[in-house]
């Protein structure tokens, strides 16, 4: 069930904005989502297995580029804000978060926190919750409780220091309450800052679990940003530090890491990929893969490609969106015109559904100009559609 009824004007133009430009919006994700039913109800089922028992699990989603890598991550971000997680999501590019730089992935992981309260600022939220809730005990009794859950010496440290500077009788000291800030992201110098990841967020989840949250859920989105690396040896530190990550799931009760990636990587299609660093594939690859090609409890699944009646129920859902943006009905494009576009897209394009939707809303604005004429405009703007997919591509 959607929440078309009470899409508001200004979000829908900002939905609309963002899908017209190739970028999935993060909100009202639901909005505009098809097909994607049956992937949802297993990482529902696994998000409640994980907040009820406590297990931790590792998933990773082979995808193609532009067939809804980051939509279906945004969806599972969402749902696993209900079930209420803290998540983080975090787009990996081999220029400006190189997975062979751990430091500055787990700056971006820890700086995209959200939680159900809070979708920015997250990590700073949980700090400040936990400060209040201790505000009348000693830093002593602090130290000695988070010894207790298993809070690792140096983050014991800085959560009673952050305490401190939050909690004084005068009001929060926020600059000092700044600068221990980011020693939890990771930006201190690198003397200073927390110098074993596996340890970190082991930690950090005991801790937020402590807090009540179900636990922890880091999606990674890769989008060859592991394979674009030219360097042999980058590339084995980056496959090094995915099995680190994937390897809290052994003895950290709560973590569920989700990678998105594409066949490139995840499917031995390239000498590149993951297959290539030993270590990292015998922990992802599966043994039982050839006797369970459909099932979802295998360590990598793959997001399916669009039918062409989901194409459709998927251009009909932008409209509606467009629909509330521009305070009209647009009925100059109707179901059989879409039902054209979803045909040519689905039989004459490599399927991808960042061209469906680019092509959609294209044709919505071109709706919304005088003389429009659907035949004549709808195979040119699909064919616009896929250069400026390409384009994004080769950045």
């Amino acid at each position: 069930m959607d929440n078309m009824s009470t899409l508001q004007k200004d979000q829908a133009y900002r939905i609309i904005s963002a899908l017209r430009k190739g970028t999935p919006p993060e909100e009202g994700v639901d909005l505009y989502s098809v097909g994607r039913e049956e992937l949802l109800f297993y990482f529902n089922d696994k998000l409640i297995e994980i907040k009820d028992y406590g297990v931790s699990d590792v998933k990773l989603v082979s995808a193609d580029f532009g067939h809804g890598k980051s939509h279906f991550l945004d969806l599972l971000r969402d749902l696993a804000l209900k079930h209420n997680f803290v998540v983080s999501k975090v787009e990996l590019h081999s220029r400006e978060v190189p997975f062979d730089q751990l430091p500055i992935v787990i700056q971006r992981i820890m700086a995209n926190i959200a939680t159900p309260k809070e979708r920015k600022n997250g990590l700073e939220a949980v700090l400040n919750d936990w400060s209040v809730r201790n505000k009348s005990k000693s830093e002593q009794e602090i130290f000695e409780v988070l010894k207790d859950i298993g809070i690792y010496p140096d983050m014991r440290m800085k959560l009673v220091e952050y305490q401190r500077h939050y909690n004084p009788i005068t009001g929060p000291e926020y600059q000092q309450c700044l600068q221990v800030l980011k020693w939890f992201e990771g930006k201190e110098t690198e003397s200073r800052t927390f110098k074993d990841v596996r340890e970190y967020l082991h930690s950090f989840i005991l801790f937020i679990r402590s807090l009540g949250y179900s636990g922890f859920v880091v999606m990674l989105d890769e989008a060859e940003a592991i394979t674009s690396l030219s360097r042999i040896s980058r590339r084995d530190l980056a496959n090094e530090n995915i099995r680190q990550v994937i390897d809290n799931d052994q003895d950290t009760q709560g973590f569920y890491f989700v990678f998105a990636s594409t066949p490139t990587f995840l499917g031995g299609e390239d000498e590149r990929g993951a297959q290539s660093y030993r270590a990292l594939w015998r922990r992802i690859s599966d043994p039982l893969q050839e006797l369970r090609q459909d099932s979802l409890h295998k360590v990598i699944v793959d997001l399916p490609k669009l039918t062409e009646e989901e194409f459709f129920r998927l251009a009909q859902k932008i409209k509606k969106v467009y629909g509330v943006a521009r305070g009209q009905n647009l009925t100059m494009v109707n179901d059989s015109h879409l039902r054209s576009l979803a045909h040519y897209v689905q039989t004459r394009t490599d399927q991808r559904v960042g061209t469906m939707v680019r092509s959609t809303v294209a044709i919505l604005d071109e709706a919304t100009s005088p003389g429009f004429e659907f035949l004549a405009k709808f195979e040119l703007i699909v064919e616009k559609a896929m250069e400026q997919e390409a384009m994004d591509r080769a950045r």
